[in-house]
């Protein structure tokens, strides 16, 4: 599985409805690409480097070059570079693994067990 994640800056005047409706157009869009699987969208803490983080999910690097190169894609990444966004961040990556609780294979120890304890209590606790 290959991961795109978009660290972003809006620009304040693109801080509205205009632009929420242009990304959930190209969720929409993305989301009828054969191989896309998810699409994550979490805005940051002000604090932060970026104002928010989408992180989308394929099944294959074709499948996500194929939304990089999909039309209606290039025409709003067109218009994010010269006037939606002050500044972005793109890194791809490859998944090389992915469980669940269920599926995990954690083994815990009786410091983290008794570490657990502590932050149960006090989640300020030293660990």
């Amino acid at each position: 599985m290959f991961v795109a994640t978009f660290w972003a800056t809006v620009n304040p005047e693109w801080q509205n409805d205009n632009y929420a409706q242009i990304g959930y157009r190209m969720f929409l869009r993305a989301s009828e690409m054969p191989g896309f699987v998810a699409l994550h969208k979490l805005a940051l803490p002000v604090e932060h480097e970026f104002d928010e983080l989408a992180i989308a999910y394929f099944d294959t690097e074709e499948h996500m070059t194929d939304w990089y190169n999909e039309s209606s894609h290039r025409a709003v990444e067109a218009l994010g570079r010269r006037e939606i966004l002050g500044s972005y961040k793109i890194e791809i990556l490859q998944m090389t693994r992915s469980y669940t609780m269920d599926s995990s294979t954690f083994v815990t120890d009786d410091a983290a067990e008794r570490g657990a304890d502590r932050l149960a209590k006090d989640p300020h606790a030293a660990l």
